[in-house]
């Protein structure tokens, strides 16, 4: 009888599997996860795989992967689903260490799963990364991902170029690294004509690092040229990073591209360039900027064409066929060829959808990822202990002696820093047209810093380098900059000043913030991009925010700002909590890594799991003795007879009426009430509470919504009561959400008007009765 029932439990299962429907409340899958959540003994989870395994999967050629992956309850409750790899870890370990032990069932189960669900090496490609070649954001965000991969257990690779000169204008630093990069053998390739690059190697905090070296067409990043010649460079590192590739016999999971300047890497890939070597491979584009100016669109002369002849690649691809002279767009290849593409704020990802002139491409790939920035919060606070001291006045008083000669600290006056590169997209002229208003404002009680080198061929960064020189030699105890050098007290200033500057113009994601929060320094910024989704104004009566905003990229506005600082700081109270509200907002670097790595499995169809809570399974089963001898079919019909009893235990006796009001009981339970998830995302909105009320209850009550601030949104789950007894359960729901009082509906779900005049979000519960009780008690 109680096989009967299983088998009728695994029909329905079976549809759900075959409609794509969460399997989770399926008597399989409730028994399975119910192993998991009582955490009952190792042997009891193999025995009841192993019957999975035999009776139900192999028999109807399904993938107990394939099953897992409908099975929301163990892909979305991340300490159920370590539990379950670290499970089936165990036995796959166990198997290998004895292969005489008869687990055969079980051991499939795990064997298949674990091989199936590996993700595979992942390639980066990018123009600059970390010490090596950094220039902006894009290098630092490269090499802390890449490092947070391997430590989530991922297999890392990272192609760089290797550039006669570094942005400190040095040669040859690749001999002098401390972890030993050599050269180990060429790659050639044919553009216009043949190039050779040397190929160097070695191993970094667990990533593979690849710099490939060629003089003439990597001299100094970014370098500029004209077309012919940066296409060149964009071509040559494109093919030598796959010649790579292909000469180390290494087919990647996946290629992260970065940026224009590895743009052409996914067309070469997926357009017969190598053959069918990259044909299992996906190809993952991220957006780091993609401002216009940035995108890196190149012009041609007429005489020269689309210089086909020396990229090779289809013309559409590189030129929008719809603009009246010819420009070759990288960035576009990248996106029409990429499998999927990504970026590093969601308020960044929302304005590239709405304004960038390459919008229309970006909205053919459905759910593009974003995810924010973040730094490795522990490294950096010991950086900051080791460089700049214990606290943040320690460090307030090395800024004060440095850079305006004072003897002992004067926590009375307000440090406010700039740090980075003199650009006209860093906004820096507003700082310089702030800073003499802000100096007799606070009647010369003021330091101010400006940190970074100016570029002198670059006319905005000369017209800064004038100013802030002339500010620096009027005000010397007030005001300090250095444009023809490069900063090096980046540490000092994050822990020691007490508001950091950010005027950027646009920001997609911005890491300068974090690494200001992270010693706790509040920071004013311009509000947009990341910025929107990072710093937020902060108010006095709630205490709530960590630094001060302005909406107009005007010198009025950004003074008013510094203004409400100056007034923040004057309460000392109000500006304590002021900085313990910006450390506390700092985006861990592992969050963020965990973020991505769960975006790259999914979108290899695989299953993401914390290594940590596997370890922690891992550990917390270390000692148990588990007989894997009993393993085998009998026990495992010994198994599910104990099963059946405890199923089966007190049914006999039980009158038709009791009958009739167990199956009731089970009929409203969990079992069968259908979980819904019912979720909205904010965007750069930030609310105290949001609520969900709806027609599943009449409109009476308001469900508060709790916060997942990993995925930026606000949810709620709720077991909706099910309707009369029958089959198919079918239950139209009217519902919205209340954000701070107000009631809204979610655009991005479907809605629509109840014929009185209301919008209203709308959804179907299908509801599948799961009749393995009924079954079990009818048959006796």
């Amino acid at each position: 009888v109680y096989e009967k029932a299983m088998q009728k439990s695994f029909l329905r299962l079976q549809w759900k599997f075959n409609k794509w429907v969460d399997c989770s409340n399926t008597q399989l899958m409730l028994q399975l996860t119910e192993l998991l959540e009582e955490d009952g003994p190792i042997n009891d989870f193999s025995m009841y795989l192993a019957n999975l395994q035999k009776n139900y999967l192999t028999p109807n050629n399904i993938s107990i992967h394939e099953l897992l992956k409908r099975c929301w309850k163990l892909r979305n409750e991340h300490k159920l689903g370590g539990k379950f790899f670290a499970y089936c870890k165990k036995i796959f370990d166990a198997k290998e260490k004895a292969p005489e032990v008869e687990m055969q069932n079980a051991f499939q189960a795990s064997k298949t799963f674990i091989e199936t669900n590996r993700l595979g090496p992942i390639v980066f490609v990018a123009p600059e990364l970390g010490r090596w070649s950094t220039v902006g954001g894009l290098g630092v965000m490269v090499d802390e991902l890449t490092q947070g991969l391997v430590a989530l257990g991922e297999d890392i690779y990272c192609i760089s170029p290797y550039y006669h000169k570094n942005r400190k204008g040095q040669t040859g630093y690749l001999a002098q690294d401390p972890d030993g990069i050599h050269y180990k053998f060429n790659v050639t390739v044919q553009l216009d004509h043949e190039y050779t690059f040397g190929v160097h190697e070695g191993v970094v905090a667990g990533v593979k690092v690849i710099f490939l070296h060629n003089e003439e067409l990597f001299p100094a990043p970014y370098a500029d040229g004209k077309p012919p010649f940066i296409i060149k460079q964009l071509a040559g590192f494109a093919r030598a990073s796959l010649e790579y590739l292909c000469k180390k016999q290494l087919v990647p999971s996946l290629v992260v591209t970065n940026d224009w300047f590895s743009g052409l890497t996914p067309a070469y890939g997926k357009c017969g360039h190598f053959g069918d070597t990259f044909k299992g491979t996906h190809f993952f584009h991220i957006v780091h900027n993609l401002q216009e100016t940035y995108e890196g669109r190149l012009y041609p002369d007429h005489k020269d064409g689309d210089l086909g002849h020396i990229h090779h690649i289809e013309r559409h691809l590189l030129v929008d066929p719809q603009w009246r002279t010819t420009i070759l767009n990288p960035s576009r290849c990248a996106l029409i060829m990429s499998d999927q593409w990504g970026t590093v704020s969601p308020s960044y990802r929302q304005d590239l959808l709405r304004s960038s002139p390459l919008a229309g491409i970006l909205k053919q790939k459905p759910d593009p990822f974003a995810f924010p920035n973040g730094i490795p919060v522990a490294a950096r606070e010991k950086r900051l202990r080791d460089i700049a001291g214990e606290n943040h006045f320690e460090a307030k008083k090395k800024l004060q002696k440095k850079y305006f000669q004072y003897g002992e600290i004067d926590d009375s006056v307000p440090v406010f820093a700039f740090v980075g590169r003199i650009t006209k997209q860093k906004g820096v002229h507003l700082i310089c047209e702030a800073a003499e208003h802000m100096i007799h404002k606070s009647g010369f009680k003021i330091n101010i810093i400006v940190g970074g080198p100016a570029n002198p061929k670059d006319p905005y960064a000369k017209m800064c380098a004038d100013k802030m020189n002339y500010l620096t030699h009027k005000y010397p105890n007030c005001f300090w900059s250095a444009p023809n050098e490069f900063f090096t007290d980046g540490p000092i200033v994050n822990l020691g000043a007490d508001f950091g500057l950010m005027p950027s113009e646009f920001e997609p994601g911005g890491i300068v913030q974090h690494e200001f929060f992270v010693g706790g320094t509040p920071v004013i910024a311009f509000k947009t991009g990341g910025l929107k989704d990072s710093v937020f104004e902060y108010n006095w009566n709630e205490e709530r925010g960590n630094g001060f905003t302005f909406e107009a990229h005007k010198t009025g506005d950004m003074i008013y700002a510094m203004e409400r600082a100056l007034g923040t700081f004057a309460n000392k109270p109000k500006y304590q909590k002021l900085r313990e509200n910006a450390r506390q907002a700092v985006m861990d670097g592992g969050k963020v890594c965990r973020a991505w790595d769960t975006e790259f499995h999914r979108l290899r169809d695989k299953i993401f799991f914390d290594k940590d809570l596997v370890e922690e399974a891992l550990s917390q089963r270390e000692h148990e003795e588990w007989e894997f001898k009993k393993c085998n079919d009998r026990e495992i019909d010994n198994f599910l007879m104990n099963q059946a009893q405890q199923y089966m235990s007190g049914i006999e006796d039980l009158t038709e009426e009791d009958l009739k009001a167990r199956f009731e009981a089970k009929r409203l339970g969990h079992t069968t009430k259908e979980l819904t998830t019912f979720k909205i995302n904010l965007g750069a909105e930030r609310a105290r509470q949001v609520q969900l009320i709806g027609s599943f209850d009449n409109w009476k009550n308001k469900h508060g919504m709790s916060y997942d601030s990993f995925n930026n949104v606000w949810f709620i789950n709720l077991h909706l009561s099910p309707g009369k007894y029958t089959q198919i359960f079918l239950q139209f729901c009217r519902y919205k959400y209340i954000v701070d009082g107000k009631w809204i509906y979610n655009q991005g779900e479907a809605y629509a008007d109840d014929g009185k005049g209301n919008i209203n979000n709308v959804t179907i519960v299908i509801q599948l009765l799961d009749y393995f009780h009924l079954f079990l008690q009818l048959a006796c």
